[in-house]
């Protein structure tokens, strides 16, 4: 099959046959997302991640629960920075089983930059057998000063309502 889109189908179509209640829960997730956008989304990623994405290096990321929106998005960067570092903007998703996604990111001739950043063996240790979204980065910005963040920082992302201020609740 030298058509990747097609491999990715065909992958999604065995696991949708196996697993209906995912899609389900994913389906209904995007639909309420759309109705009620958040204010701000803070994305955790690790440093030497966040660095290959500023650097250009790295032009998916890639998510077990991706956002409900794709639009920009606060960087915050784990230990040891532990601080909000920029933003970034994805552009469009993919969405299946681990093989076929990375394969469509790796290999798809229709996506201009195609560097994941990171092996297939990294995404598989990272979300296993289940679904992942790759979103494709369109700019990304790096503050010239991290920002302290106050709250809990996400395990994977977190919704956040800005004060006044500049804090966050």
């Amino acid at each position: 099959m030298d058509d990747p889109s097609a491999l990715v189908a065909a992958m999604n179509a065995v696991y949708m046959l196996e697993h209906p209640e995912t899609f389900t829960k994913l389906l209904s997730a995007r639909r309420a997302a759309r109705r009620k956008l958040p204010n701000v989304i803070v994305l955790s990623i690790k440093p030497k991640y966040a660095k290959a994405i500023y650097e250009g290096r790295k032009n998916w990321e890639f998510r077990k629960a991706p956002p409900p929106c794709f639009r920009d998005m606060y960087v915050y960067e784990s230990v040891p920075v532990s601080a909000i570092t920029g933003t970034i903007s994805f552009c469009e998703s993919v969405t299946g089983i681990p093989l076929a996604v990375f394969e469509i990111v790796r290999t798809n001739k229709c996506y201009t930059r195609n560097l994941p950043g990171i092996t297939y063996a990294e995404l598989e240790a990272y979300a296993g057998p289940k679904l992942v979204t790759a979103m494709r980065v369109l700019d990304a910005k790096r503050f010239d000063k991290p920002v302290e963040f106050k709250p809990r920082p996400p395990q994977n992302w977190g919704r956040f309502l800005l004060r006044s201020s500049g804090g966050a609740e």
